[in-house]
């Protein structure tokens, strides 16, 4: 019995140590087969290495560290790949991933999975294309985020983002530098932005969905929705140009009292423009002043409406005044500029 486990030994010592040196891909498998849902790859990166993916189906979270590498984990895929240049470490990689075990994955390819985690370099700049799924990035420096399908979440940037999703939510909050935002079908929403240089601008458009904006700093903020209202809340930079509008819905804006502006606010067809501000205003324009019900519009030349129209004997029709309503004016010493244009909605200046 001795002899027998003696002569065993070798051979178990052996099995150990060729379990250890098997491809961190085998072994994956292995663990996959046996059970494991979690599949893991590994890969050396620069601080500032650029990552690309793209998922059919499936959530993808991403997160910055301190560390200076790709580390991806996925549940519910049958295949996971890094595909990195011969240089170590890695300046840019390309993750893959598949329902399909064994499958060959080629540069391009969009697989589907239950959760794409990933761990990068805070430095790091991704790239995520996602069909039917919900996205989160946090504390990457740049963010390049499109989904046909899906919640986009962006929070700690400190370089850039940028975001276009055709179906869902998106959120950017506690981030710097240029930003750039849009959904088609679906609410934005974004809070403590700030420029990360002089000349960062901030634009968010929602064709059906609001747009709420909240302590953005840069000197350039565009606001636009088609169907939807268009909310902001914050300082206005010195020199700022700001610029919301919309086709339904309303404008409204909350400021701090001691704001000086330059203000063009335009309503076409139906809406009324409230102020809470003093507005030094400029011939031709009509707003409520602060704590009066909204004025009557008038004509862009201030004129009365013209005299009933007696065309049809015996029929007298009312005097039909021109639609909408137009404000020009200054708050203070109009430190900034401020656009504000609704086709059928209300504009409101608040003070906070």
């Amino acid at each position: 019995m001795l002899a027998l486990a003696l002569a065993l030994a070798p051979h178990a010592s052996a099995q150990t140590k060729a379990e250890r040196e098997k491809p961190a891909e085998k072994q994956a498998e292995e663990q996959h087969e046996a059970g494991d849902s979690a599949i893991e790859r590994r890969a050396n990166a620069e601080k500032s290495v650029v990552v690309s993916l793209c998922v059919a189906s499936g959530d993808v979270v991403v997160r910055g560290s301190d560390r200076t590498e790709v580390l991806a984990r996925a549940t519910d895929a049958g295949s996971l790949r890094l595909v990195t240049p011969n240089v170590q470490p890695a300046p840019r990689v390309e993750v893959l991933v598949s329902e399909h075990r064994g499958e060959e994955l080629e540069s391009g390819d969009c697989g589907t999975v239950g959760t794409l985690e990933l761990t990068l370099p805070r430095g790091a700049s991704v790239d995520v294309q996602t069909r039917d799924g919900h996205v989160e990035v946090e504390d990457i420096a740049d963010v390049h985020v499109r989904a046909l399908s899906g919640d986009v979440e962006v929070r700690h940037a400190s370089k850039a983002v940028e975001v276009s999703c055709l179906s869902g939510d998106v959120s950017l909050s506690d981030s710097s530098g240029p930003a750039r935002i849009s959904t088609v079908s679906g609410n934005v929403e974004a809070r403590n932005v700030r420029a990360a240089a002089a000349g960062d601008g901030f634009e968010a458009k929602s064709t059906s969905g609001d747009v709420s904006l909240e302590g953005i700093t840069h000197t350039q903020v565009r606001g636009a929705a088609v169907s939807g209202s268009i909310a902001y809340a914050g300082t206005l930079a010195r020199g700022g140009d700001y610029d919301f509008r919309t086709i339904s819905g309303d404008v409204t804006l909350e400021l701090p009292a001691n704001s000086s502006f330059s203000l063009h606010a335009k309503v076409v067809l139906s809406g009324d423009i409230v102020t809470d501000f003093p507005v030094k205003v400029s011939s031709g324009s009509a707003a409520s002043p602060p704590g009066m019900p909204p004025n009557p519009p008038v004509g862009p030349s201030g004129m009365p409406p013209p005299p009933p129209d007696w065309k049809k004997p015996g029929k007298n029709k009312p005097p039909k005044g021109p639609p909408g309503a137009r404000l020009d004016g200054t708050v203070g010493t109009g430190d900034a500029v401020v656009n504000l244009s609704s086709f059928s909605g209300s504009l409101y200046l608040r003070k906070q």
